[in-house]
């Protein structure tokens, strides 16, 4: 009898690892995000500002990238590029899995952001984040009567935060084409 009891917790215990996270963590409520400081300023781009960026432990200068589809863009340490990601554009280092993505009036569904990224709970654009070995954080940002949501993908948090954030902080405006 104590055998079959084991066995079918094993089995129940078994057949919900499979399922991907077990039934009872999607459940549970997440932390409420109540930040104060703001990450993004999202000023007009002047092309004689200099942007360093912590990257690697060390201040990298930055290079302006713009959006291809928007009138946003970001500085990028050497090394960092822009590349497609799904449908959308992303500036990092693909390789490394470490990147940052900009779209303009996407929808977040926040049942599914049940993780948080500690480091990032103080930024009051913060949404939360999903972390499935993979983490993505994502925040929601107005400017112009647009809304943008900006997501942080990366393995390494100790070593894509420092960039990553900065990264943010670093997107400006453009205007024209």
């Amino acid at each position: 009898m104590k055998k079959a009891s084991i066995a079918l917790v094993l089995m129940l215990l078994l057949i919900l690892s499979a399922c991907g996270k077990p039934a009872w963590v999607g459940n549970q409520e997440a932390e409420p995000l109540e930040g104060t400081e703001q990450l993004f300023d999202l000023k007009a781009y002047d092309p004689n500002e200099q942007v360093r960026l912590n990257w690697e432990g060390a201040e990298a200068p930055g290079t302006f990238e713009r959006h291809p589809d928007l009138p946003i863009g970001a500085y990028l340490p050497e090394g960092a590029a822009a590349f497609k990601m799904g449908s959308d554009t992303a500036w990092g280092f693909q390789q490394q899995q470490i990147f940052m993505t900009v779209t303009q009036n996407s929808h977040i569904e926040s049942s599914l952001m049940r993780d948080r990224t500690p480091e990032l709970m103080g930024y009051k654009e913060y949404k939360g984040s999903i972390n499935d070995g993979r983490i993505a954080d994502f925040f929601e940002v107005e400017q112009d009567g647009q809304t943008y949501i900006v997501s942080f993908t990366y393995l390494d948090k100790a070593k894509a935060l420092p960039l990553l954030t900065d990264m943010a902080k670093s997107l400006r405006t453009v205007s024209g084409n």
